[in-house]
């Protein structure tokens, strides 16, 4: 009776630190709240009917995981307090009892975390003690089959990962280019990613600069992001092969997972970079849990997907991509289609309820230059097939003729190693593998082609990365393999060269405007309408595009010409941010109400890199 009585208590307290957990995540708007309930009392039913005890509790409860759990909710405590303190509802508690709304908001806050550590604490014990005795029993296993002169353990592998995605980007870092959003971050220290529902970079951005102002503490927040890509490479091969040691080529081939051409603007982010990384390692982490019953493997996947939906979405299709893989891998190796079909059907279950949950709970619209709204049932499947076919037009756009080829040999490469290694009829696997291959193909740019409005900017195509990474990982696989190997080997290497052409051409493209910007200052600083005290309306039009050195490229480096930004230009704000924001111009200002190209302005001065145009206190610059 008492072991009942202590079990319905640690439900209970388990109840309400979940339900503290949910309202820490949620959104302010009215959907999110009624999404909210409904998820509650899902939560209520699987955790009053679970086999949970007390004594299963108490075993999981761990000092570690305690202040582990403790200082992820106070990381996200910090987005809540942001988040609702400006809220009506915070402004109606604050005005019943009597307080301010700052008060009333830390005090709430306070509250959430508290009562929601226990729950995540539980959670990381859990999840992490089911994978280190995973991990020893595999370990074990291959201490007695695998050949140690020839494999590398996973620390080691971890290691070297590491130590070749961090010179690969070394380039970059050398560069201390500020990409785009950079730009505006960079002199105003704002985090602004909660405007795409990115609550989770929201929230570890504090946590990472150790403030709500964000400083420029580059390159640390880049090689975080190298160590999550490290740690994800790795955690996909032991996913994949089942085992804790590898061999050098089936390093090598994780080269393309962060150095591929996509992700190479990704890392470029300053501020953005460790937080794309995340949004990868989210991806692959459900995976490690495929075995375990289909509670666990469905509530981590769930977990998993919300966690790449608040960091970065683009990364939505790496999961299925790689639950496809196993797929064809348990088919190879004559898994019985109950099994194959219980994990696929598992997966789906996990991946489509996390993606409803943020959908409800979490998701701000938004109509931008992208939106997250999905196209028109009418018009999904046309509209989803159009966007993919521009996906691909960017990739055979952007990726040289040599790239192409070799990612064709290795798609012939992918077709041959599961012809070859199956157990099922060889002339079965064929089209087997041939499916398997569209679906990852299909699904390699996640949920963007749904929606009504997709990113076709480089950093929203990393998927594709992922997929040359699969590509690459089953052909390494088989020992006598050594041609597909080879070709593999090379355009992972290509890849890692480019990585530092991209380096260097942002490095030029930065002195290329810094020279640009420094000589108009010059020129206008010798104007004498600037001489005096009363406020000029300087604009800018026209663009300084790219460096001579980028330029002078051969035609075929179009990649080069998507990943370097033209950073001196008019009309745009990243384009104009170093002008006005970094020299402290005296008496400059910009004036956005007023269009100087429409107006017939007598030339002042005539320059070789730019003319200048003006009347009365009006300044226009046409960049040449």
């Amino acid at each position: 009776m008492d072991i009942n009585n202590n079990t319905w208590k640690i439900k209970t307290l388990l109840a309400i630190s979940g339900t503290a957990f949910l309202f820490l995540i949620l959104s302010t708007s009215r959907t999110a709240i009624y999404g909210c309930i409904i998820t509650m009392l899902l939560w209520y039913i699987f955790l009053f009917r679970s086999s949970i005890t007390s004594e299963t509790v108490k075993s999981l409860i761990n000092p570690v995981y305690a202040v582990s759990g403790l200082l992820f909710c106070i990381v996200l405590g910090n987005n809540f307090y942001n988040i609702w303190v400006t809220s009506e509802k915070i402004q109606a508690l604050s005005d019943f009892i009597g307080y301010e709304p700052k008060t009333v908001g830390l005090i709430c806050t306070i509250i959430e975390i508290i009562v929601s550590t226990p729950i995540v604490a539980i959670c990381l014990s859990f999840f992490v003690s089911t994978f280190i005795a995973d991990f020893k029993n595999i370990k074990h296993k291959d201490t007695c089959t695998s050949n140690q002169s020839k494999s590398i353990p996973m620390k080691k592998a971890f290691l070297i990962m590491t130590a070749v995605y961090t010179l690969g980007i070394s380039a970059i870092l050398r560069a201390n280019f500020n990409y785009l959003d950079d730009m505006g971050r960079v002199t105003g220290g704002y985090k602004g990613w909660t405007n795409f529902s990115r609550f989770l970079t929201e929230a570890l951005s504090s946590f990472i600069h150790m403030d709500n102002y964000l400083t420029d503490v580059s390159p640390l927040p880049q090689l975080i992001a190298v160590l999550l890509l490290a740690l994800s490479g790795i955690l996909i091969l032991y996913i994949v092969y089942e085992r804790t040691d590898f061999s050098v080529w089936e390093l090598i081939a994780l080269i393309p997972l962060g150095l591929n051409p996509y992700f190479l603007e990704c890392i470029s982010y300053k501020y953005d970079a460790p937080y794309i990384a995340l949004s990868i390692l989210s991806s692959v982490i459900p995976l490690l849990y495929k075995k375990k019953n289909a509670i666990t493997y469905i509530a981590i996947s769930i977990i998993g997907t919300v966690a790449v939906c608040t960091t970065y979405q683009a990364a939505s299709g790496i999961y299925p991509m790689l639950v496809i893989l196993l797929m064809l891998r348990m088919w190879n190796n004559k898994d019985s289609l109950k099994k194959i079909g219980n994990f696929c059907l598992q997966s789906i279950i996990g991946y489509e309820l996390g993606i409803i949950f943020f959908h409800i709970t979490i998701m701000i619209p938004v109509k931008t230059y992208v939106s997250n709204s999905l196209i028109g049932m009418k018009d999904l499947i046309p509209g989803i097939f159009n966007h993919l076919k521009i996906y691909y037009s960017y990739v055979t756009g952007d990726f040289k003729t040599f790239w192409l080829v070799l990612i064709i040999v290795m798609v012939i490469g992918f077709i041959w190693t599961t012809a070859c290694s199956t157990k099922q009829h060889i002339y079965l696997s064929i089209p087997i593998a041939l499916s398997a291959l569209l679906f990852m193909g299909l699904l390699c740019f996640g949920m963007y082609p749904a929606l009504s409005a997709p990113l076709f900017a480089p950093r929203a195509m990393y998927g594709f990365g992922v997929f040359i990474t699969f590509l690459g990982i089953t052909i390494m696989e088989r020992q006598k393999n050594i041609p597909f190997k080879t070709i593999a080997s090379i355009l992972s290497w290509t890849f890692f060269v480019f990585s530092f052409t991209y380096g260097n051409a942002l490095y030029r493209q930065k002195e290329y405007t810094d020279f640009r910007i420094n000589l108009l200052i010059q020129d206008l600083n010798d104007m004498e309408i600037f001489s005096s005290n009363q406020p000029v309306t300087v604009q800018i039009s026209g663009t300084i595009g790219q460096a001579p050195v980028i330029k002078n490229m051969p035609q075929n480096y179009q990649m080069l010409n998507r990943l370097v930004p033209s950073t001196f230009q008019g009309k745009w704000a990243w384009g104009e941010a170093g002008f006005y924001r970094y020299y402290n111009l005296k008496n400059v200002i910009a004036d956005s109400s007023v269009d100087l190209t429409t107006y017939n302005l007598p030339v002042l001065e005539e320059k070789m890199y730019h003319t200048i145009k003006g009347q009365d206190n009006y300044i226009l610059v046409e960049l040449k």
